[in-house]
């Protein structure tokens, strides 16, 4: 079984041979272990090989130099931890909105790349674009505290800002279901807090429930797979994504508790998983690693699939966990013992 075949049997729940392994690092990482991550990675390689994002700059050229995304907001990168935060809106001011050009995330020259990775991979791993960001798009062009104020005492602008950025993200995912050999299409937007939803519920099923049900839709009616990732509390919001098409849902478990996410998700979804980043893998031992990975294993993989492997890695991850992370999914998640 190759690595496409094992990541859409274990989607689809219809026996992996073993629970399929993704990479998720940091620039951090990178830097404080160069090649004896590689290493890692190599004798661990990954089942799903991205094959196109959809914006750049975020990340910026190095600590403190200013850098521009696709949209036109400025980062400045502060840290190799994560990426940087905006610090120029381009849509502070809603008098910008109705002269603002947004850009093409579907151009030939990047739909062409895209399909030029995909068959390049000749069908060995599973393939995945970036189907780009809503709601975190919003607030890196108006800004974060004016965005949720916004939602409350101009509605209006909200959904005009919302649709804008729909409508290219339905370019490029109309453009991308057209690939052949695409395998699924990847959406990210970090809805939750370490406690609950950013907005009310209610508010979220009104202003974006709509929007990513048109996303979703095109994507399944074109026979690919709905990834969505999404950090914090977000379970009054799981049901939802599930009855719109979400397949395989990427939540921060320990932050719901896993008997919380088993509840929600367990047979209804493929869970893309987040082992505990925030005390198991930088401050655990590597036993605790593997028991972290058994117990996700065993909550969300047993339903002849339903799970794929993953761990976020920083500079503050030893890399003797990094190794067990691995190592344990590999073997314990195997479906034949």
């Amino acid at each position: 079984m190759n690595s496409r075949e094992r990541v859409v049997r274990a989607i689809e729940m219809l026996g992996p041979d073993r629970v399929p392994i993704t990479h998720a690092t940091l620039p951090g990482a990178v830097k404080r272990y160069g090649a004896d991550l590689d290493r890692v990675y190599a004798r661990y390689p990954s089942d799903v090989l991205g094959v196109g994002g959809a914006t750049h700059g975020e990340y910026g050229p190095e600590i403190g130099v200013p850098s521009r995304d696709t949209w036109g907001s400025l980062w400045v990168r502060y840290t190799d931890e994560h990426k940087g935060q905006v610090v120029y809106c381009p849509l502070r001011d809603w008098d910008a909105l109705p002269a603002f050009e947004p850009p093409d995330t579907s151009s030939d020259r990047i739909v062409d790349a895209v399909r030029r990775n995909v068959e390049n991979n000749r069908g060995q791993e599973y393939t995945s674009a970036d189907g780009d960001i809503l709601w975190q798009r919003m607030f890196y062009l108006h800004g974060y505290e004016a965005t949720l104020e916004d939602l409350i005492i101009a509605p209006d602008r909200c959904a005009d800002l919302r649709d804008m950025i729909l409508s290219v993200m339905l370019r490029r995912v109309e453009r991308l279901c057209q690939i052949p050999g695409l395998d699924g299409i990847h959406f990210r937007d970090d809805w939750g807090t370490q406690e609950a939803l950013m907005i009310n519920p209610r508010l979220w099923r009104s202003l974006f429930k709509p929007a990513y049900a048109r996303l979703f839709e095109h994507v399944r009616n074109a026979g690919k797979h709905v990834w969505f990732h999404s950090d914090g509390v977000i379970d009054s919001i799981i049901p939802d994504l599930l009855e719109i098409g979400v397949q395989v849902l990427n939540p921060q478990v320990d932050a719901m508790g896993r008997e919380r996410v088993i509840e929600l998700c367990s047979g209804r979804a493929c869970v893309h998983g987040d082992v505990d980043r925030q005390y198991t893998l930088p401050r655990g031992t590597p036993d605790d690693v593997r028991a972290a990975v058994r117990a996700d294993i065993d909550a969300f993989g047993r339903q002849n699939g339903g799970y794929i492997g993953r761990g976020q890695v920083a500079s503050d991850v030893p890399l003797a966990n990094v190794e067990a992370l691995f190592e344990e999914m590999l073997h314990y998640g195997s479906y034949d013992g």
